[in-house]
């Protein structure tokens, strides 16, 4: 094993001129405080996993690579720390940016790259006004000549299980309703999974005086759709499954009858999921309906998820009655709600001496997505 030197002002000019030296998988045997600053013993990777000699030591080697490993974890943690703090002092308005979006529940790769674009002479309330015109203008909303309502079609009502499609199909047939007159307007029962599905849809339809139709499969869905082409508007119910469930790809296959999709997602999901469920759901869709507004306290994710991903807001709904819970999106309101969120005293706020820490574990991440 090959040992290598290094002296540095600090231990992180010193990482720098370790993985300029030895690569990113540079593993830092040790550190110590040295006249000129930091001293660091490191060495490369592949140094480190060249087979032992003796075979009885594999063992003993393989522990010894998984406590360097160890070890070299929690540097990077707490370099990453001083980093913060070092940042902090040195731009605070970035690092002011940056706190409010985590807060909110926006993500790191969104934060950062915003945080990045703060420009330098703006001060603290500038920043966080500047910060809000970003938001809203990057928040993609469907225009109103692209309302599904009013322009008619066929739509899909897509989204994982508890969404809250069936609610929010009934609250759009409402307002078609009286858009179009009821005999313009029809109703498709898709739902092959849920117990009950055909029944709560029939009961929308009886209130709303629409027909509506079952389809269990995607053959006996195309013919239906060719008995309703004369409608105005056709809404067609889901069935909602696990982003991971195979069946999810059954979805797509709505693309090929004409359909178009609009992904139903609840704000109230965290983040992981919100992501997951536009990876498998969204991608393809004409737009989204943002549900459960009223039992998100923090919206950040959700938005997080819309603008990185470029899915346009056709509705946002808050509530379970039909059809009053149902709105135009309006991207102004929605990203001061979610900045407010990060502002809710909660037992899951950080606290000032908890960030170091927080960015400690964002950069053991990013390493990890890297490698």
């Amino acid at each position: 094993m090959s040992v290598h030197r290094y002296l540095a002002a600090s231990a992180r000019e010193g990482l720098a001129r370790v993985r300029s030296e030895l690569g990113d998988d540079a593993v830092v045997l040790s550190t110590r405080p040295h006249a000129q600053g930091v001293e660091l013993l490191a060495s490369a990777y592949a140094d480190l996993t060249h087979p032992l000699e003796p075979d009885v030591e594999s063992a003993s080697g393989s522990r010894i690579l998984s406590e360097l490993a160890r070890l070299r974890s929690m540097l990077q943690n707490q370099l990453a720390g001083f980093a913060w703090n070092a940042t902090r002092r040195r731009d605070p308005r970035r690092v002011a940016v940056l706190q409010a979006l985590f807060a909110a529940g926006f993500g790191s790769t969104l934060s950062r790259a915003l945080a990045a674009r703060l420009p330098r002479q703006l001060d603290s309330e500038a920043g966080t006004r500047w910060l809000r015109q970003v938001l809203v203008r990057n928040l993609p909303v469907l225009d109103r000549g692209s309302d599904p309502i009013a322009k008619g079609g066929v739509y899909a009502l897509v989204g994982p299980t508890g969404a809250g499609k069936t609610t929010t199909l009934a609250k759009l047939a409402e307002r078609a309703v009286r858009a179009h007159g009821a005999s313009q307007v029809a109703l498709v029962s898709a739902d092959a999974f849920r117990i009950g599905a055909e029944s709560q849809l029939r009961i929308y339809a009886d209130l709303l005086g629409v027909e509506v139709h079952v389809a269990a499969d995607m053959a006996a869905l195309a013919q239906t759709l060719g008995r309703l082409s004369s409608r105005r508007l056709v809404l067609i119910d889901t069935s909602g499954y696990s982003p991971s469930d195979p069946r999810v790809s059954l979805i797509h296959g709505l693309d090929g009858l004409g359909v178009r999709r609009l992904l139903v997602l609840s704000g109230s999901q965290q983040g992981a999921a919100i992501e997951q469920a536009l990876l498998h759901f969204g991608r393809g869709a004409a737009g989204c309906i943002l549900s459960k507004l009223d039992e998100t306290p923090q919206a950040g994710a959700a938005l997080d998820a819309l603008i990185r991903h470029r899915l346009p807001l056709a509705y946002v709904s808050s509530g379970q009655r039909v059809p009053e819970d149902l709105h135009a999106p309006n991207a102004a309101y929605l990203v001061d709600r979610a900045l407010k969120g990060g502002q809710l005293a909660t037992p899951y706020a950080l606290k000032s001496e908890d960030w170091p820490l927080f960015a400690g574990i964002e950069a053991e991440r990013g390493e990890q997505r890297a490698g």
